[in-house]
């Protein structure tokens, strides 16, 4: 049995004459991860004085809230890519999406400032994990037209995403529910990533694109040093305008600074 589905997946994840049956239900859910993960970077900012006057936070807080999400995400991307060739992008993929939900919990329990942003960076983290899954993915379960159909659908899910996202972000806050506000645009996060696991586990198709995790022992100590140093360069251009909140928090220190 182990055997027989190992052989279809791998024609499917090579592209070969017997593409994968479910490919179009695996990119519906897949694309529907993608933009939980795309909207919730915007979703916050309509929801900023809620979430200020609610958690106490102060301006640089709410900055971070923001901040936080897109810096756990870049400072990922490129390793949740390596990730995902080497031990297989439905793992990765199911393991972003569980990360996200419990993220989107802890964002939704959050009881001060700090633990929201934390949370936030940890939501950010797990989007990077599952967004080079679900573009790995395509291409190995789609070919020629196909795949430019499934590749357009994804482009234009990213374009109003983020509008979308500020839009959701005012009607769930206003909505109330169950008198959460501004809660609920992370609460309403958990249904949809369990529907998001069980389809998921129904009908993506486990590929992987890069040799297995023993074929390379070298990669640890290799490629690993490599990734590392381009995401802490990230995270150092990022960080310092990442709080920056008026004229007295300037970067760099003036102590710093070259008086030239």
């Amino acid at each position: 049995m182990s055997s027989t589905t190992t052989d279809t997946r791998d024609i499917a994840a090579t592209g070969g004459a017997m593409p994968y049956p479910k490919r179009w239900a695996a990119a519906f859910v897949m694309i529907l991860a993608a933009l939980l993960d795309m909207i919730d970077g915007s979703i916050v900012n309509t929801a900023l004085p809620s979430i200020g006057t609610g958690l106490k936070a102060t301006s640089a807080d709410l900055q971070w809230t923001v901040s936080a999400y897109m810096l756990g995400f870049a400072a990922t991307l490129i390793i949740a890519g390596h990730l995902g060739d080497r031990y297989g992008h439905k793992k990765l993929f199911m393991t972003g999406v569980s990360a996200f939900a419990l993220a989107s919990l802890a964002s939704a329990a959050a009881t001060s400032a700090g633990m929201f942003v934390a949370s936030r960076g940890i939501q950010g983290v797990a989007a990077a994990i599952v967004m080079p899954q679900i573009l790995a993915s395509f291409r190995t379960m789609f070919d020629g037209e196909e795949r430019g159909k499934a590749f357009a659908l994804y482009g234009a899910i990213a374009g109003i995403s983020t509008a979308v996202g500020v839009l959701l972000g005012g009607v769930l806050t206003d909505w109330d529910l169950f008198g959460w506000g501004w809660r609920t645009i992370f609460a309403i996060n958990l249904p949809l990533a369990v529907l998001v696991l069980v389809l998921g586990l129904k009908w993506i198709a486990a590929s992987r694109t890069g040799p297995s995790p023993a074929a390379s022992t070298s990669w640890a100590t290799s490629t690993w040093p490599q990734v590392s140093s381009r995401s802490c360069c990230r995270w150092c251009r990022a960080a310092p305008t990442a709080g920056r909140c008026g004229a007295g928090s300037a970067w760099p220190p003036a102590s710093s600074r070259s008086p030239y």
